[in-house]
């Protein structure tokens, strides 16, 4: 029996209907190509993550991936690892000529504040400054006959300072603040709230009347200077915010006399 024209067309647009409904509805034991294959799997991994996603929040999924890589020991695949290989390393073995160095990669610290980067490392040194001065003052001084002139030339020193004291607590507190730091690393550090708002001069005589703090007035700057210089690349001198410590490097020094 002859076919038409118009029976070959419908049985024509009837396999390449049933071809299309194979290929998005295969099942994973049916799968017939390469092609189909790699769809499946990319729909699956699509799949998995999205119910991660639901069920696990984005920073506990971030923290299990990365855990899940630090567990993982590398292989011969990593280049960094095959390059140690052919250098004569062995897996477990200490790194160096005689196998007597690190044996564990470097931990990871993940940073998840605004703070400064030198930040924690400046407080340090404070502590060992704060140190030494302390124990200067315990050794026994004996007398000088240019006690009274060094003396005088101090208290000219402990003045300007004071201004200086003042000005850079001022500054700290500000660029504390915009760093999220809420409070001062030392309670000299930001000015009081009494003096705040007064002039410089009545300032200075409010802290006259004071009683003796454990750290003098120069000392006080000393450290705040520090702290400032290696926290914030700010000079209390040239009045500016360096991009840098390399940057910092074009001021004249971290002195008065140097400026």
């Amino acid at each position: 029996m002859a076919v038409t024209d118009e029976e070959e067309d419908d049985d024509y647009m009837s396999d390449a209907f049933l071809n299309i409904e194979t290929t998005n509805n295969v099942r994973p034991g049916l799968l017939m190509t390469h092609e189909q294959k790699r769809l499946h799997d990319q729909m699956k991994k699509k799949n998995e993550c999205e119910r991660l996603n639901k069920t696990v929040g984005i920073k506990a999924l971030e923290e299990q991936r990365r855990q899940e890589g630090l567990e993982k020991a590398i292989d011969s695949k990593n280049k960094g690892f095959a390059l140690l290989q052919k250098m004569g390393y062995k897996p477990g073995s200490g790194i160096g000529k005689n196998n007597c160095g690190r044996v564990e990669p470097v931990s990871i610290v993940l940073k998840s504040d605004r703070k400064g980067l030198g930040r924690v490392a400046a407080l340090k040194e404070i502590n060992e400054m704060k140190k030494s001065i302390l124990r200067s003052r315990l050794r026994p001084v004996g007398p000088s006959i240019n006690e009274y002139r060094e003396r005088r030339a101090q208290e000219a020193s402990e003045k300007l300072d004071r201004l200086d004291l003042l000005r850079s607590q001022r500054v700290c507190r500000q660029m504390d603040l915009e760093n999220d730091i809420q409070e001062p690393s030392e309670h000299y550090f930001w000015p009081n709230d009494s003096t705040d708002n007064l002039s410089e001069q009545n300032a200075e005589e409010m802290e006259e009347h004071k009683e003796e703090n454990i750290m003098s007035i120069t000392e006080q700057f000393k450290i705040l200077n520090f702290y400032l210089r290696r926290t914030y690349n700010y000079c209390v001198y040239c009045g500016t915010v360096y991009n840098d410590q390399n940057d910092l490097e074009e001021c004249p020094g971290p002195n008065r006399q140097d400026h």
